[in-house]
């Protein structure tokens, strides 16, 4: 059998709260494992050293020792930041001597919070065994009420008196061994001591008694404490010495496992698991009677979707034989024959080596779980909805992300415009989504449209584009009626509750929204209705966005369709064009490529790159590519017909009506000279480019002037090249090469290497190689027009 004072350390060691003392001085004394795993300040660092050193402010310290040096209990939260991020809870009361004794724990753990300290007050007062401390002067301090049941007398009557003066003869027999321990600090166990109490007016007694001392940070000894057991039977009868220990180590081990588990109902069940003891507290919870509970009956007050899992895992547990705290969640079945979410805790009560019982505890966390439920419907909800990019898509994903997790059965309801409803209040629509959970099974089949009257939840909502709560167990046959399948088919599966949402567009209700829950599951109650509310809030956002989108999706194809059409065919030419939008959804951005004959039978060819990727750069974009064909048709003869001159027109145009402020263009004519074909352009500040001749070595045709939108008035350049039977010229946007890091300026390089490996194949796998395999990195638009000379 371990010792009373080693198992009370244990105790003290093993308790789910910290547990901390501090001398008059106000250094630390005791600092146990769980004061360590709060506050992440380790023992070494605390113990021995000042309080106001371990991270509580000096002012603070200073005050709340202050507080209780007066005699007066301090509680509250810990003002200083803990290493460990939680925020504590510690109240600490004068203990034995001028020593503080406390505890502490997170804030967040309010089931536990009243009864850990309470038990730590009630281990004082109500071990099965005497504790008393004494000062180094061998005065009485503190006294349990074992001591006062075993020898009699009051507490008054001991404190700050010697054991001489309270006992005479039999108290100098314990003082002697008690001023050893203060003289020396060693600890003296099983003292065997006998005599009479109260001066020889007490009845015969034989005592075990374990001696300790207690000292300062400085190492000296400040105090000493005693264990006291009362052995005068036991000496009688060896064989009933045996038992009474055994059950006062099982009592012990009961203390600390209660202690562990610190909750509100309190259990204990046999080695099995199986109830062998009554527990009046957990009863009140479930409303089942003692013999109903018996056994393994209290496993009828678990959800059937956890019963089966709850039975395994606990007859494992009793297999395993296991060391550790036993944790499951769970809903159970309450008296009002409602379910709600618990949480178990139990630890096995070892002895002789093997479990003998268990002792655990219910904890009430329905509303933790479903708080965090909704927040979990919430996140999920919006990301669904974001995910899509049409407004019936986006509320058939939030109907796919509530059901079954929030609802057994969500609906939306998509109601006529404004103008198309009736003066009475009645509202008409079209039914949009239908979801139910697999527990719910097929909803009956109705058709496309709805019309409701107008006291129906969803006429109201409508109407007020407020959310509503309908409580079906309160109310269940409301004023409103449904259609009578519908109603049949609700009464069938069990609804017990409904939440209506609107979702608004620009101040108009365009969609409503209606969740329910069936049999037995926990009805809506008001945190729902805020949450369905926000959930609405945000379906309305997207979906007014998606509208958004949808309209610009519909210019930008319209744009897409006008400018980005596929090259014309032109003699002795293969010509490939290839467009990737920054925004894919929209199909076009400020990137364009153009090619188009001009009179006389040249073939004009276009690359520009206006700055911005959103319908304002392809508008823009749509402009300058109009205005370009128009100044190059009208200028297809002599030296206006320059690419360079096209390009100083167009920049002056541009500027005078302020069509954009920056823009990179190259523009080149193609043309046949006495068998020859030569290829002459003008580029603003356009990348540069890129003519592979047949068999050849790719290469950078350089040389550019400033960008269009900058400075209408500068000279422009033409330059010029023959294009061989069977080169290949490649006209291309930034987006194609361009890098956010590239400290040593490679993307040309690479650029050059790609186009060498891809070259030979046909011109249209050659564009769409390119596009595919390109090293950029900045998300920009990518224009490429290829042009080969057939052989």
């Amino acid at each position: 059998m371990d010792r009373p004072d080693t198992v009370l350390a244990g105790v003290v060691e093993a308790l789910p709260v910290g547990i901390f003392a501090v001398d008059a001085s106000g250094h630390v004394l005791l600092w146990n494992g769980a004061a360590e795993r709060l506050t992440g300040w380790a023992a070494e660092r605390v113990v021995g050293h000042d309080v106001s050193g371990s991270g509580l402010d000096a002012p603070s310290a200073a005050r709340i020792l202050d507080e209780l040096r007066a005699g007066r209990t301090f509680s509250g939260r810990l003002p200083a930041a803990t290493a460990t991020g939680h925020n504590v809870y510690f109240r600490a009361a004068p203990g034995p001597g001028d020593t503080i004794v406390g505890m502490m724990q997170d804030v967040a753990d309010h089931a536990a919070e009243d009864e850990a300290f309470a038990l730590l007050d009630a281990l004082w007062e109500t071990a099965p065994v005497g504790l008393a401390y004494f000062d180094s002067d061998g005065r009485y301090r503190r006294v349990n009420g074992a001591v006062i049941d075993l020898d009699g007398g009051t507490v008054d009557e001991r404190i700050g008196r010697t054991l001489e003066e309270v006992h005479g003869e039999t108290g100098a027999v314990i003082a002697a061994s008690l001023h050893a321990t203060l003289a020396d600090g060693r600890t003296r166990t099983d003292v065997p001591i006998s005599g009479r109490t109260w001066h020889g007016r007490g009845p015969y007694q034989e005592w075990r008694m374990n001696f300790y001392a207690v000292r300062s940070p400085e190492g000296a000894v400040v105090g000493g404490g005693v264990v006291i057991i009362d052995v005068t039977t036991s000496e009688r009868d060896r064989r009933e010495l045996a038992e009474v220990a055994a059950q006062r180590e099982h009592a012990l081990n009961r203390y600390q496992s209660l202690v562990e588990a610190t909750s509100a109902a309190v259990w204990i069940r046999a080695a099995d698991g199986s109830a062998e003891f009554d527990a009046p507290g957990l009863r009140a919870i479930t409303g089942q009677s003692a013999a109903e509970y018996a056994g393994w009956g209290f496993l009828d007050a678990v959800h059937p979707a956890h019963r089966a899992d709850v039975a395994r895992d606990w007859r494992a547990a009793a297999v395993a034989d296991p060391a550790g705290v036993f944790t499951r969640t769970y809903r159970l079945r309450t008296a009002d024959r409602g379910h709600r979410w618990f949480r178990t805790r139990a630890v096995p009560v070892h002895a002789g080596g093997r479990v003998v019982e268990w002792v655990g505890t219910e904890t009430d966390i329905d509303e933790a779980m479903r708080a965090r439920e909704r927040l979990d419907v919430l996140a999920e909800a919006t990301y669904a909805m974001k995910a899509a990019l049409e407004p019936e898509g986006e509320l058939a994903a939030l109907a796919d992300a509530v059901v079954p997790g929030f609802a057994d059965v969500c609906r939306i309801y998509l109601p006529d415009p404004a103008p198309l409803r009736t003066a009475a209040g009645a509202v008409a629509g079209r039914r949009a989504v239908t979801r139910v959970s697999d527990a719910v099974g097929e909803a009956p089949p109705r058709g496309e449209r709805f019309s409701l009257a107008a006291n129906h939840p969803i006429a109201v909502c409508t109407r007020t584009a407020e959310p509503i709560l309908v409580d079906l167990v309160a109310e269940p046959s409301p004023p409103w009626r449904s259609a009578p399948d519908q109603e049949s088919w609700g009464a069938a599966i069990g609804m017990t509750s409904m939440l209506v949402a609107p979702v608004t567009v620009r101040g108009e209700v365009v969609a409503v929204l209606v969740f329910v829950v069936c049999g037995d599951r926990p009805v809506y109650t008001a945190d729902d209705l805020a949450l369905v509310a926000e959930l609405a809030e945000r379906a309305s956002v997207v979906v007014d966005a998606a509208v958004t989108f949808q309209r610009s999706r519909q210019v930008s194809v319209a744009l897409q369709s006008a400018m980005l059409s596929d090259p014309p065919a032109h003699p002795g030419l293969d010509i490939e064009a290839r467009y990737l939008p920054a925004v894919a959804e929209l199909q076009v951005g400020g990137d364009w490529y153009d090619a188009f004959p001009l009179p006389g039978g040249d073939l004009a060819v276009g690359v520009g790159d206006v700055v911005g990727h959103d319908l304002r750069a392809a508008a823009t974009m749509g402009q300058l590519r109009s205005m370009l064909r128009g100044l190059a048709h009208d200028s297809a003869h002599g030296s206006a017909a320059a690419p360079s001159a096209v390009v100083g027109r167009l920049d002056r145009v541009a500027c005078g009506l302020a069509v954009t402020p920056f823009t990179t263009l190259i523009y080149g004519r193609l043309s046949r000279r006495d068998g020859r074909t030569l290829f002459r352009w003008s580029n603003a500040g356009h990348p540069a480019p890129l003519l592979v001749e047949a068999g050849g070595v790719p290469r950078l045709l350089g040389g550019a002037d400033v960008v269009l939108g900058v400075d209408p008035d500068a000279t422009r350049h033409d330059l010029e090249v023959e294009l061989v039977p069977g080169s290949t010229l490649l006209l291309y946007t930034d987006g194609l090469l361009e890098r956010r890091h590239d400290p040593d300026d490679r993307a040309s390089a690479d650029l050059i290497a790609l186009v060498a490996s891809f070259v030979q194949a046909p011109l249209g796998v050659f564009c769409d190689q390119l596009v595919r395999a390109n090293t950029a990195d900045t998300g920009d638009d990518i224009a490429v027009l290829a042009l080969r000379v057939q052989p």
